[in-house]
């Protein structure tokens, strides 16, 4: 009997699990989904072990919630080494699909040795681990923080009022609740969906929303401070946000942040960086618009600058001023830009993308805008998200100063406009009308008719149609009725469009399973409430059996995007003799690539390091010019060129190198003397 009962709670337990799995979105990675943290692990080990020695896997460091955090290096051994290009995925943690692509971008590159014979690939795959195994717990719920506590409500507690699975389907939603104050009421055409009531038109709110969950420390609020501390994707240094919920204690406080930026400065041959997550600057490229720190319609002029300059420095001016005072002053085709005044008066932290930059940005957003058009790409994406203050992207592009580019995958398409049908039939027409003609126009234009003016439901075509050929109303009659009748609404609230397009995405594609309906609750503290709402992940997790064709759709841009690196190599070099044993020695550098060697915003902060070309050769006298000579830019598809003046009395070799650890190395070999 004990046996039985064993298995009868054991088969139960089994079908329960089953049924919740059913209800999550692609949370069983033994089934053929999304792989959790461990399973990503052992995916990044069977890439460097069908390698064939090509892949290297380091710690890079221990997330707080204890998963090891591995970087793959890919490439040749080189006595110099080649330029490299870093990539990360899904650093907020939020977005399963940005894991998967760069673990398939490791595993085609690790695969095909000629995609890393001139380059050097750092991968990332899982940067924020921690928030990536919420898809894979129950309750299920999605938070970008990772496990270290945080006190997010700043009161003697920490992490003690989290989200509770009320109604027990594993799952954690919304609660609406009717209040006389509440500022909510149901979309019309869906009532499942709710917008704000809009008080211009008049509209009082019906309903209080909050995240599922229980009051647990009796503040007064909901889930205010539970699990989930910072955000690794928000703890970066360049613009970060102190005192935010999420952002952490200080720039690189979170483990998983700290050790990529060490990480980055550690190999100054990183020459690009590629992050996999929310944002996406192929499709929009980076934004300006960012206001500084400093009030740029109150700027001081330093004396030294102001008099240099003709400034008055007992005044202050406005950036817009400045601008137009300097601009005469500049070279003929030079444009001053915000930027460069701020770099020169020191007037804070560069907080928007340089102009010089934009230029190929939006060069590279047009070809892909192309590429995708080209794959049969169809449907208007909602936009992704913008880079926020303490990101990678916005740190490897500001300190690192190299082109940074992100990709989020996936997003929901926005749903295409219905395109009505005219019935054709105005009032006026109408009223001349004959009791056939009306007759003849048929039930479907006159249903179309009734409904774009607004008529009551149970006007419809057929009855209408009874009365006019009953002789109970004429079209002119009808017409004259419908002209006292209140015009149709031309701005009916619709709700929002996101939130639309996810209902539609989780009807047609999910089976209805990105949406809990509500269902009434009984509150402890809120009284009678309803529990239900969108299934958290389900409108930015694509099912797993798409990820395959996105990741074919999108991956093989990013290796055409890498042969746009700038390539630096010495062209010609040849010596002219001008007598008595002197030589000019001439040697032209191009750039081959596309980008530029560095960026504007790494020329302004002068990093990376400049390219060096060395003069070495015995018994060789340098007249002018230097044995060694830093090469600080080129731009993109340029040459420029370098000149000495040497002597050499006896016959020499003179060997000419070029090193750049971001942009490639190349050398010559010219004889000279004797």
């Amino acid at each position: 009997m004990q046996i039985k009962r064993s298995v009868r709670r054991g088969l139960i337990c089994l079908l329960a699990s089953l049924a919740l799995a059913m209800l999550l979105p692609g949370t069983v990675s033994a089934q053929g989904g999304y792989s959790d943290p461990a399973g990503i692990n052992r995916r990044i080990d069977q890439i460097r072990q069908k390698s064939g020695g090509l892949v290297k896997v380091h710690k890079l460091t221990v997330s707080h919630g204890g998963t090891d955090i591995l970087l793959l290096e890919i490439g040749k051994k080189s006595d110099v080494p080649n330029p490299a290009v870093l990539v990360v995925g899904n650093l907020s943690g939020i977005s399963p699909v940005t894991t998967e692509a760069a673990l398939s971008l490791a595993g085609r590159i690790a695969s095909d040795a000629s995609l890393c014979s001139q380059l050097t690939w750092y991968v990332v795959p899982m940067g924020n681990p921690d928030a990536y195994s919420r898809y894979f717990s129950t309750p299920l719920y999605m938070d970008p923080g990772n496990h270290a506590p945080h006190n997010d409500d700043m009161d003697d507690q920490v992490d003690e009022d989290g989200f509770n699975d009320l109604d027990g389907n594993g799952i954690i939603t919304m609660m609406r609740v009717k209040s006389p104050d509440g500022i909510w009421v149901p979309v019309a055409s869906e009532p499942r969906l709710m917008r704000r009531a809009d008080a211009s038109k008049g509209e009082k709110g019906i309903y209080k929303i909050y995240s599922e969950g229980i009051d647990d420390d009796g503040d007064g609020q909901y889930n205010e401070d539970g699990t989930g501390g910072t955000d690794v994707n928000a703890n970066f240094p360049h613009l970060f946000k102190y005192f935010d919920a999420k952002s952490g204690l200080f720039p690189g406080s979170a483990r998983e942040a700290g050790e990529l930026v060490k990480f980055a400065f550690a190999h100054p041959e990183i020459a690009m960086a590629v992050s996999f997550g929310r944002t996406n600057f192929f499709l929009v490229p980076p934004k300006g618009g960012r206001k500084g720190s400093v009030d740029y319609d109150n700027i001081t002029i330093p004396e030294e600058v102001g008099k240099a300059m003709g400034f008055d420095v007992s005044r202050t001016y406005t950036m817009q001023e400045i601008m137009e005072a300097v601009q005469p002053m500049l070279p003929p085709g030079m444009t001053i830009d915000e930027g460069m005044i701020a770099s020169y008066l020191g007037l804070g932290a560069v907080v928007n993308p340089m102009q010089e930059d934009l230029v190929f940005y939006n060069k590279i957003s047009g070809e892909y805008r192309d590429y995708l058009k080209s794959r049969g790409v169809a449907g208007e994406r909602f936009d992704p998200e913008d880079a926020k203050e303490g990101s990678f992207e916005m740190w490897a592009y500001y300190h690192l100063g190299v082109p940074v580019f992100s990709m989020d995958i996936w997003a929901l398409n926005k749903l295409q406009e219905e395109k009505k049908e005219s019935s054709g039939i105005t009032l006026e027409s109408l009223e001349k009308m004959t009791k056939e003609d009306f007759a003849a126009l048929g039930e479907d234009k006159i249903n179309t008719f009734l409904k774009e003016r607004g008529a009551p439901a149970q006007y419809t075509a057929k009855m209408v149609m009874g009365l006019i050929n009953s002789g109970q109303a004429t079209p002119g009659q009808m017409a004259a009725m419908m002209k006292q009748m209140p015009a149709p609404a031309a701005d009916e609230q619709k709700g929002d469009p996101m939130e639309l397009a996810h209902l539609a995405f989780s009807d047609s594609q999910l089976g209805g399973k990105g949406f809990v309906n509500w269902k009434p609750f009984k509150h402890p503290t809120l009284g009678e409430a309803e529990i239900g709402g969108f299934v958290p992940w389900s409108g930015n997790t694509p099912p797993f059996t798409m990820v395959d064709s996105l990741l074919d759709l999108h991956l093989p841009f990013i290796f055409e995007l890498v042969k746009k690196l700038p390539k630096l190599h010495i062209t010609e070099a040849k010596a002219i003799e001008k007598g008595s044993g002197v030589y000019q020695i001439e040697v032209w550098i191009e750039n081959n690539g596309y980008l530029p060697f560095p960026t504007a915003m790494g020329k302004r902060n002068k990093i990376p390091a400049p390219a060096v070309i060395t003069l070495e050769g015995t018994g060789i006298e340098f007249l002018s010019g230097l044995k060694r000579t830093p090469l600080h830019d080129l731009a993109g598809n340029k040459s420029v060129k370098l000149t000495w003046l040497v002597k050499a009395d006896k016959r020499s070799t003179l060997n000419i190198n070029l090193i750049s650890k971001q942009a490639g190395s190349d050398s010559r070999q010219i004889n000279i003397g004797g």
